[in-house]
């Protein structure tokens, strides 16, 4: 429910990078729970396939991180980037109950639909056509002659000049 919730309002009310966000997560838990459904044995830790499925939405949410300009995506890589971890360290530690290594995995995955959550929230609803894209290229591409209605970056050049007259006869006189 909260998968869905989240995902559908983040389809319905964000902009480009949170609808991206949201077809992530509810592809990769679409899979995985459609993978874990027809076969119990990709319940284990470090299934390659599920080891896949979580690789493929790190690197989603990388570059969600390095497209945009938002900060939802660094927080929702992190999320995904510990989720592997605890996914290729499970294996590792023998005596881990299965229920403790799962748990492991939904909290990482609910702390990631926090952060698309927060993202979209954060967007204003009268939001301007550039700010709901979201994209870094976008803003860029403004100042090589497009008709974007991104606003212009800073210019480069020092455009603050000191006008200065001195008056000739000196001070009080």
């Amino acid at each position: 429910m909260v998968l869905f919730g989240v995902c559908g309002w983040a389809l319905l009310r964000g902009g480009r990078p949170e609808r991206i966000g949201a077809v992530i997560n509810l592809l990769a838990s679409c899979v995985t729970t459609a993978l874990r459904l027809i076969d119990a044995h990709f319940y284990a830790p470090a299934e390659v396939v599920v080891l896949a499925i979580d690789l493929g939405v790190a690197a989603g949410f990388f570059w969600l991180a390095i497209a945009t300009i938002r900060f939802w995506p660094i927080w929702a890589f992190g999320f995904a980037l510990a989720n592997l971890f605890t996914n290729v360290v499970g294996p590792w530690i023998p005596r881990t109950p299965l229920f403790a290594y799962l748990t492991g995995l939904g909290i990482y995955a609910y702390l990631a639909l926090g952060a698309l959550l927060l993202g979209t929230l954060r967007l204003p609803r009268s939001a301007q056509a550039w700010l709901r894209r979201g994209m870094r290229r976008d803003l860029i591409s403004n100042n090589r002659g497009s008709n974007s209605d991104c606003p212009s970056p800073p210019s480069t050049k020092n455009d603050l000049t000191l006008d200065v007259t001195i008056d000739a006869a000196g001070p009080g006189k």
